[in-house]
């Protein structure tokens, strides 16, 4: 996959999207950064990464053979893919915090923000933002954040690290059918942090809820087990999984 490389940017997402516009028909590209000031995370969250210790980019996927149905597709197989690419790296304890945060040792160290552009009715690019924490040490006011320096205790070349996600993500298909779906939706079950155990979640209005996730549903809400056994199921916006 052919990398654009800028020294700083407000965010990658912004410039792949600027980008994709006069470019359509290329292959898939990736734009990498050494610093995003303006970085966006899900629920219109910032997303900060000091400059030079970590990976922010953007992978433009043009015309991804998904529906916009199925658009949770994309978000689950680049999580799992992204997972695929830190085992290489010998990183323990791999988990995906609904609906995309990357996980490891229960800790906070990326995060991935997919952005569909739409015509006629059909996905036509997929702008894939990812940030990960590699050699940051130090992250203030975050105590569930870390990264993999801190988890492994080695410096890595955030170049190297970017090959293998990238390899990886150039690995994933995405073909219409119904059996290739759900068997992407049950690897995505299988890696869900927090699985099947009692967890205490935030709901828009700020009152507290406790249930047990059980799963998402095939558009990518979360299947949350409450009190009498009764199942609800909660879009990005309508509930926050609290540690």
């Amino acid at each position: 996959m052919h990398i654009i490389k800028v020294n700083a940017t407000e965010s990658t997402n912004t410039l792949a999207r600027e980008w994709f516009q006069s470019n359509k028909n290329s292959d898939a590209i990736c734009i990498s950064t050494n610093q995003q000031t303006k970085g966006r995370g899900q629920r219109g969250a910032s997303w900060v990464s000091n400059a030079g210790e970590n990976l922010t980019f953007s992978v433009i996927f043009p015309l991804p053979q998904v529906s916009i149905s199925d658009q949770f597709l994309i978000s689950a197989g680049v999580g799992l893919q992204i997972i695929s690419a830190l085992n290489e790296l010998k990183i323990n304890n791999l988990k995906l915090k609904w609906p995309n945060d990357i996980m490891a040792e229960n800790y906070k160290i990326g995060g991935v923000l997919i952005e569909n552009i739409i015509s006629n009715n059909k996905i036509t690019a997929s702008i894939i933002g990812i940030g990960l924490n590699v050699n940051q040490v130090h992250f203030p006011d975050l105590p569930k954040a870390s990264s993999l320096k801190n988890l492994t205790g080695i410096v890595y070349s955030t170049e190297e690290v970017l090959e293998i996600i990238l390899s990886k993500l150039e690995q994933m298909i995405l073909p219409q059918g119904e059996s290739y779906f759900l068997d992407i939706l049950k690897k995505y079950e299988d890696a869900l942090f927090r699985k099947n155990k009692a967890s205490t979640f935030q709901l828009k209005d700020g009152s507290l809820l406790t249930g047990i996730i059980l799963g998402v549903t095939p558009s990518g809400l979360l299947k949350v087990q409450v009190e009498d056994e009764e199942l609800l199921t909660f879009d990005l916006k309508e509930l926050k999984l609290l540690f």
